[in-house]
């Protein structure tokens, strides 16, 4: 059997009239030639060339169903815009963190405390006449001045203590009461105390608190118990609670250039008395305080 390719004929009609038409203007213009060829008229001569051109132009148009449809398409020109994409130089910094580790070693020495021995000088030039053997809340040595003290230098020519009345008689100094080892600095402190201390100059609390020596200005007027141990020390005396056994101890003066008078102590008896001293037996008694006496300052550390 033969393959016969069919193709689909335009579904309009247009396309079909204009080819009848340009076959029929071909075999017209063939029968118009020939008659041409066979006629010299004016006439056909003319109408017949154009009976054939119609036909030689109609019949190209006419498209050939079966041929590929040819679509010309105007070229299009797409202009696309150059897009130029600016990337920012982008510059890493790269942090370099160092870590040093400084190792601190700290040494703590432990200075072994300076152990002062009695009789042997202190820091404020003066001597050591008190060791409680150990630090106590007030310290734990008491130091006398040494002689010549009212100066504020040690030696020269007041080689003698000063004296001087307690002070304010008939007037109670509230909290300059204390008796004991360590309540002399608070005693002191109360007598020259502006407001409700004793505002006379002169008397043994105030020169005690003004005394600078050796370089320090913590002195003060000793309490009785404070002022007891100093006795006991100038006597030599270890044995007895109270200095040479309140006179009948048997001891005679030895160390400190004391006077054999009485001292003043800072511990107040009452509005008019105050505790005292005496040095040339060790005997305590509250004294008024109008009387004179002598006086040496102490500290403690």
């Amino acid at each position: 059997m033969f393959a016969v390719d069919v193709c689909r004929l335009p579904e309009t009609g247009g396309s079909t009239f204009v080819l009848i038409a340009g076959l029929f203007l071909l075999v017209a213009g063939v029968i118009v030639a020939r008659w041409v060829r066979q006629s010299a008229g004016r006439l056909s001569v003319v109408v017949a060339p154009l009976v054939l051109l119609g036909g030689f132009v109609l019949a190209p148009s006419v498209t050939d169903p079966c041929a590929p449809a040819t679509t010309t398409v105007a070229p299009s020109v797409t202009t696309v815009a150059s897009a130029t994409t600016t990337v920012p130089s982008a510059t890493t910094t790269t942090s370099t963190t160092t870590t040093t580790t400084t190792t601190t070693t700290t040494t703590t020495t432990t200075l072994a405390p300076v152990v002062y021995q009695v009789g042997v000088a202190g820091p404020g030039g003066g001597i050591i006449f008190y060791d409680a053997g150990s630090t106590q809340p007030w310290g734990r040595y008491l130091e006398v001045a040494c002689v010549g003290w009212s100066d504020g230098t040690c030696g020269g020519n007041d080689v003698t203590d000063p004296t001087a009345a307690w002070g304010c008689y008939a007037s109670l100094i509230a909290g300059a009461d204390g008796t004991t080892i360590g309540t002399g600095a608070q005693n002191t402190t109360d007598i020259t105390a502006i407001v409700g201390g004793c505002p006379t100059s002169g008397i043994p609390a105030r020169l005690a608190n003004d005394l600078t020596l050796g370089g320090l200005s913590d002195w003060y007027l000793p309490s009785k118990n404070e002022l007891n141990a100093l006795c006991k020390w100038a006597f030599g005396d270890t044995v007895n609670t109270v200095c040479n056994n309140g006179g009948s101890g048997g001891l005679s003066l030895a160390n400190g250039g004391f006077s054999t008078d009485f001292y003043w102590s800072s511990s107040e008896a009452n509005s008019s008395f105050a505790w005292s001293q005496q040095f040339g037996n060790g005997y305590q008694f509250d004294d008024i305080k109008l009387y004179t006496g002598f006086v040496r300052p102490v500290r403690s550390f």
